[in-house]
């Protein structure tokens, strides 16, 4: 399955929403023209198993080897879980920061030190929450081997922070393909295309 297949998928099971004209408001605070939420495609079962199979598809593709899944909390650790059940492989997830009590782990589940983990994540759009993540697996002691997520928006921002982690990432789908499902299933005009390549190329400067 490919990358546009995938995005069309997304669009017609609104995990994804582009709307130029009325934009969304970020946990960031800047504004953007597309939402992605692809949480919702777990409630539909044909889906959910494509999704699946695409990640394995490229895990095989690109011939990763690792210990174990680890999914980004919250919207990667089902699909890090499916992902490792389909694979047999040991799965652990990794939060946003530390627990404020208990053990005050930051990664969660068994693994034991040098072990190669692959990330999972659903979406990439600053690289925030996944660079946060990585300083996470790292301090726990594993080596973080690459990041496979359902979209990436292809942002400057997540580039810089992936070239300083010095991570790989893998997207079954991405910010192109997204926009030329949408034109295709004519979601959006072709005059609001402009819009969200600007968007895409400088959100600050859009916001």
């Amino acid at each position: 399955m490919d990358k546009l297949t995938i995005a069309k998928i997304l669009l017609q099971k609104d995990c994804l929403r582009v709307r130029p004209k009325s934009p969304f408001t970020y946990a960031s605070g800047l504004k953007g023209p597309m939402y992605c939420d692809n949480r919702k495609i777990l409630a539909h079962v044909e889906e959910r198993s494509q999704i699946i199979d695409a990640f394995i598809k490229l895990i095989k593709k690109l011939n990763l080897e690792f210990d174990s899944l680890c999914g980004l909390a919250t919207a990667g650790i089902p699909f890090a879980a499916l992902i490792a059940e389909r694979l047999n492989k040991p799965f652990i997830y990794v939060r946003s920061k530390p627990k404020a009590h208990g053990q005050r782990n930051q990664v969660e589940g068994y693994y034991r030190p040098n072990e190669k983990t692959l990330l999972i994540e659903d979406l990439v759009n600053q690289g925030k929450s996944l660079e946060e993540a990585v300083v996470g697996i790292r301090e726990a002691g594993l080596n973080a081997i690459a990041c496979l997520s359902i979209v990436d928006y292809k942002m400057i921002n997540a580039k810089k922070r992936l070239e300083e982690l010095s991570l790989s990432l893998y997207s079954l789908t991405d910010f192109q393909n997204i926009i030329e499902s949408a034109e295709s299933l004519k979601l959006i005009q072709s005059d609001e295309k402009a819009t969200i390549i600007a968007w895409q190329q400088s959100p600050e400067f859009w916001s």
